[in-house]
This record gives structure tokens, sequence and C-alpha cells, in this order.
């Protein structure tokens, strides 16, 4: 019965074709006796060989800023025809496809166009190519591609990048060996996300318009702000608001510039640290290198004005007050004054309100009439205060402003 049914099976299905080893190199002597690897696989030598090259991306390893380069791992997928690899699997036990190794036939030299390194092989000698019985021939070589890429770093740490990565045929024209298609493109099936840059969008161009053939891989990119946001950003903008709280602290306090000079050192000390983390360009220049450049202006009047401030309050008050100091008095007690009489009693208003006013002009001409240099420090103290506040606030905002612009 079980003779009957392998009997029936064998009918019905067709003979059961058995590939062993020996069948196996029999096909690849009888492909590979007479094939010259040096030789063009077209049948005729007029025709160019077309390629089909696609790049699959693995990961992003770094962005080096400072040398302008994009470091990435990923293989590339290269299709052709190979005429003189044909052969008919009826006549040869069913086999339809064979592995060799990548050195045995012919290839493409491809090379990356804009490498920083030296030209070298793609693949190695352990690499096998995949050919069927068809001719098709598919080279899968993998390594680590270092490129150059401009970075505009204008808007950092919320910068957008464009690297590219460029295949080009070195050796034939395009009369020879063509790169006509990319029919995956940048496939991002395996990679795997970086820390630091985030992909938005991939691009790819074929160019024939020289004599060579050459393939360009756009990686759009751009940069994940969440770190450089928390430890460099937000620690700025408090030393800044420590810069301006100089002239809270009155002037016979004592410790009025040895604070203002602590804050401005710690200032630079971060500034020097955080220098090293900022990308180094001579085409593009950061905003938030700008603002930093102009919070170190900033300490530095705030140092200046402080001192200025300590040699007036312990002058002598035998020396005269001149004009611009008692207008600066003036200015402070106007401002005070508009504060403290906002507010008067319901009952009697109009009569209160003459009181109050001419009592206030009263003491307010008595004062101007014989201020003292502790009265100018108070006032450079509260002006300097508002106007480096505001100034702070408008160099802030122009900083956010600019870069989510930019974004």
């Amino acid at each position: 019965m079980a003779a009957v049914s392998t009997v029936l099976a064998v009918c019905f299905f067709g003979g059961v074709n058995s590939q062993t080893p020996v069948q196996v190199k029999s096909l690849v002597d009888n492909l590979l006796s007479k094939y010259d690897k040096r030789i063009r696989p077209v049948e005729n030598q007029a025709l160019s060989v077309t390629l089909d090259v696609s790049f699959s991306l693995i990961s992003i390893i770094g962005v080096d800023e400072v040398n302008e380069k994009l470091e990435t791992s990923g293989h590339l997928t290269i299709l052709w025809i190979d005429s003189l690899l044909k052969w008919d699997p009826a006549s040869n036990n069913g086999i339809s496809t064979i592995f060799l190794p990548q050195n045995d036939i012919w290839k493409p030299d491809i090379v990356l166009g804009n490498g920083i390194r030296k030209f070298e092989e793609f693949g190695g000698s352990f690499y096998n190519v995949e050919v069927d019985n068809f001719g098709d021939v598919l080279w899968k070589p993998f390594q680590v591609f270092e490129t150059q890429c401009s970075i505009y770093t204008t808007y950092f740490p919320y910068d957008r990048e464009v690297c590219e990565i460029v295949f080009v045929v070195w050796s034939y024209t395009i009369a020879e060996v063509e790169i006509s298609r990319s029919t995956d493109g940048i496939n991002l099936n395996e990679y795997k996300e970086s820390g630091v840059w985030e992909i938005t969008r991939t691009d790819v161009k074929i160019s024939k318009e020289s004599l060579e053939s050459k393939v360009t891989f756009s990686i759009h990119i751009k940069r994940k702000p969440f770190y450089y946001v928390f430890n460099i950003m937000i620690p700025i903008l408090f030393l800044g608001m420590l810069t301006i709280l100089v002239f809270a602290l009155p002037g016979d306090a004592g410790e009025k510039m040895s604070y203002a000079m602590t804050v401005f050192l710690s200032f630079a000390v971060f500034l020097t640290i955080i220098n090293t983390l900022l990308p180094v360009s001579s085409e593009t220049t950061p905003v938030l290198s700008i603002y930093l450049l102009m919070q170190m202006t900033m300490g530095f009047l705030v140092l200046f004005i402080t001192a200025l401030q300590i040699r007036l309050h312990h002058r002598d008050t035998s020396v005269p007050i001149s004009k611009p100091f008692r207008f600066m008095v003036r200015l402070m007690h106007y401002f005070h004054c508009r504060k403290s009489c906002k507010i008067s009693p319901a009952k009697n208003k109009d009569s209160e309100e003459r009181d109050n006013f001419d009592s206030v002009e009263e003491t307010s001409q008595e004062e101007e009439n014989r201020p003292e240099w502790k009265d100018v420090t108070s006032a450079i103290d509260f002006l300097a205060f508002w106007s480096f506040f505001l100034l702070y606030l408008c160099l802030t905002v122009y900083l956010f402003a600019t870069i989510i612009r930019g974004s």
C-alpha cells in the first residue's frame, strides 16, 4: 500500500530533484569556467550595465559639528543583471539560486563620493552575492560610513540639518555602468533610533548629468533639544536673574561687590564648560552664543556699576552732588510716590488728595534740596535693577522667538 502511494505521488507531483553539493559545485564550475570578472557582464558590450542601488540605514552613530562629519552604519542593496551567469534550472536539478564570493564575479566599483577616509572596496572576501538563474545578482555590502555634512547651527539646539551620502561609479562612465534607479531609496526598517537626532524625512536623487553615474541619499535630521534645554539654557536663565539681583542688595550690606564678582565668575566658569558643547563653525554663529555674549556684557556692566556705587556710597557728605545724580534721585522718588500715593480714603477725597499732594510735593522738594550719597546709590540700584531686568526680558524673548521661528 505504501509503495502504491509513493508511485501515485511521484506520478501526480512529478519527480523529486535532489540538490547535492556535487551538483551545485558542478553548476558553479560550469558557470565560472569561461567567466572573466574583468569583462562587463553584458552580451553586447556597447550596452551599459544598469544598477539598482538602495541604502538601508542601521543607525546614526554621531554628528561631529566641529569637523562637519556624519557617521552612520548601514548597508547598500545593489542589484544588476549578469548575462554571463544564466542557466536552466530544469537541466541543473532544479537549482535556481546560488551564492558566490563577491570577488569571484564582476561587480561595480562603487565608492563613497563624499567620504572623509580613503577610498576602499565595499564588502570583503567573506561576503557572498546571491545569483539566480535569470542572472539577477544581489550584493549587500555593510559598512560604517563617514561623510562630509555641512552643519548650520544658527538655531542650536533646535537646529535642523541635511546630510548627504553620495555613492559614485568610479572607473566606468555612464555609458558603461549606469545607476538607473533606487527602488527602496533609504530603507529605515532596520533603523535604531538615535538619542540625539531624529530623522524627519529622506530623499534620493540619481544624477546623470556628468560622465559618471551617482546616487545621492539625503537624510533630513533635527536635534532633540531636551538635554541642552535642561543642562544649558535653563541654568543660563537662572544665572542671568542672579546677575540682576545684585541691585536688590543695599549699598551698605558689605557683600554687594563680592556677590557681583561671585556671580560673574560663576557665569564665566559655566560658559567655559558649555563652550565645549556648543558647535564650532566659522560660517554660522548660534543665536545661543550671541545670547551668552550679551549676558557676559551685562555681567561686566553690573560689576562696573556696583564698583561705582560703593565708591559713591562712602563718599564724604561734604562733597556736593551733581545734577545728574540729583535727577536720578528725583526720578526714583517720582516712581515711589506714584506707587505710594495711588490709593486714598473715600471720605473728603478731593481735599485729602490735595493735602497729600501738597505734603508729598513739599517733602520731595525738601529731599531734593538736601539729598545724600546713600540716596544716590539707592536711586542707582532702583533704576539699574529695572533697566537690566527689561533688557534681560528683551534678550530672552529675542532668543526664544528667533529659535522657535527658525526651527
